[in-house]
């Protein structure tokens, strides 16, 4: 088959997928009511540990870095609730048709459903751990910006490139079934090199290319500098774009190139 073809269908496929949203919503709250069966709190245990991290992370590491507590600590709320629902959509990413083998071996659903379903079902998640967030402001008194209004761009920007992200390595790890141990642990470093627990300005400034060209710092501030009263600078504006560039092109490539052997892989 031409490569224009296995394009098309991909680009079919997607078309369809979003077509079927309401598939993958209704896909991704019942995995969401499953996960938590049975429970009284259900997703909100998970957020209430969160919290106490974050207070515990935020009052220890403000002592560390000589940071006021009623700045750092909505820092640290924002950056740990954004990045947790980043690298949750990542790690979920690597089961997206693994998990979904059943349906995908005897129906015709288009595979963008499933990516769908994970990306909704991971937004939920965050949509209960973003109370932390106002509730922290609210304890420490920290003022509300009108740069809260670039935020809203930004989850849908963070979204988009979860989307293409899901598309390459679903695929790859359907395949590869031990890279998601190697997705893990790399998102293991990135969480210590990107600044989430740490304030940039605690490095020296050969030390803050680190942070300068770190893909993962630029996409997690679209929505974490703006919830902070701060505009995110030109550069990490187009470092974030120039990334949305390359998931976009791989998640394009790796899903026309290989969504027919999916099932084959499962």
């Amino acid at each position: 088959m031409r490569k224009n073809a296995y394009f098309h269908l991909a680009l079919k496929d997607i078309y369809l997928g979003f077509r079927q949203w309401g598939l993958a919503y209704l896909l991704g709250v019942g995995d969401t009511k499953q996960r938590y069966s049975r429970s009284k709190l259900g997703q909100f245990w998970i957020t209430l540990s969160m919290l106490i991290f974050i207070i515990a992370i935020g009052v220890v590491y403000s002592f560390l870095f000589h940071q006021t507590l009623k700045v750092f600590l909505p820092y640290v709320a924002c950056n740990y609730v954004i990045w947790s629902w980043m690298s949750a959509s990542i790690i979920d990413s690597t089961t997206t048709f693994v998990q979904a083998q059943g349906y995908i071996k005897q129906t015709s659903i288009p595979r963008t459903v499933f990516v769908l379903r994970t990306l909704v079902r991971n937004f939920i998640s965050m949509g209960h751990n973003f109370i932390i967030i106002p509730l922290v402001y609210l304890c420490t008194q920290h003022p509300v910006s009108w740069t809260i209004i670039l935020a809203l761009p930004g989850f849908l920007f963070i979204l988009a490139c979860s989307f293409f992200s899901c598309l390459s390595i679903g695929v790859i790890c359907t395949r590869f079934r031990d890279i998601p141990q190697i997705v893990q642990a790399m998102l293991q470093v990135f969480m210590f090199v990107t600044p989430i627990m740490w304030p940039v300005t605690s490095l020296n400034e050969s030390a803050r290319v680190i942070v300068e060209y770190n893909p993962f710092a630029a996409i997690l501030h679209m929505v974490t500098q703006p919830l902070q009263g701060i505009v995110p600078s030109l550069w990490e504006y187009s470092l974030a774009s120039g990334t949305f560039l390359v998931l976009m092109v791989l998640g394009l490539y790796t899903f026309a190139r290989f969504r027919a052997r999916i099932v084959y892989w499962l």
